[in-house]
């Protein structure tokens, strides 16, 4: 009896040691388990231009993760996208510029390497990329019209007139040229009608003085 109370101490410490290294293992096996998760973009979803990735990717022996992409349905070929060193328990893991591909059905995978060799993934399926169906942008004449002051319109109205006035002159130029025209011919006809009196005049004068006429007079 006595030998039990003097080895009671050391067992009860023993089980206490043993306690908490069970508590201990139990934790770290908790913990051990790598964590690779996309929140955002989520299934069916669909996408244009660039794409924000949100999620985590942890483990206790962190290593790296990576982004990739394939076409749906086939997943064989994955297209890295970025990734990291540096785990992210909550936050942004990375970018998806959408712009370049095709549009249809693709897939987005997270993984995630451990320093041991191990390696936890997640996949998002069904995701709609819709470039070709965007918003337009507005026409290139309707952001200048926007963007321009007073003054550049002002100087756009100045020319707008003076190209009224120029149209409307050119359409009076027929009228004014048969003007010019018929004036023109009157003016010959009374030159001539002066040459053909003046002969005749001196033509009379000669018959009745009898003396020869100089008609260049």
């Amino acid at each position: 009896m006595s030998v039990l109370r003097k080895q009671l101490p050391r067992v009860t410490a023993l089980a206490a040691l043993a306690l908490t290294l069970a508590v201990g293992s139990l934790a770290v096996a908790q913990s051990g388990e790598s964590l690779a998760r996309i929140i955002t973009p989520v299934r069916d979803q669909t996408l244009r231009g660039s794409v924000t990735i949100q999620g985590s990717a942890t483990s206790p022996v962190f290593l790296r993760y990576e982004l990739a992409y394939a076409q749906e349905p086939d997943l064989a070929n994955w297209i890295v996208i970025g990734g990291g060193v540096q785990p992210v328990p909550s936050g942004m893991l990375g970018a998806w510029n959408t712009r370049p591909l095709p549009d249809g059905k693709y897939a987005l995978r997270l993984q995630v390497f451990g320093a041991d060799g191990s390696l936890n993934e997640a996949i998002v399926r069904n995701l709609t990329l819709a470039n070709a169906t965007a918003e337009p942008t507005p026409a290139a004449s309707a952001v200048i019209t926007d963007a321009a002051g007073p003054g550049v319109i002002a100087e756009v109205q100045t020319a707008r007139d003076l190209l009224q006035v120029a149209i409307a002159t050119a359409a009076q130029l027929p009228d004014a040229f048969a003007r010019g025209a018929r004036l023109a011919i009157l003016g010959f006809l009374a030159f001539g009608a002066y040459l053909a009196l003046k002969k005749v005049v001196l033509f009379a004068l000669q018959r009745l003085t009898h003396q020869p006429v100089d008609y260049g007079k």
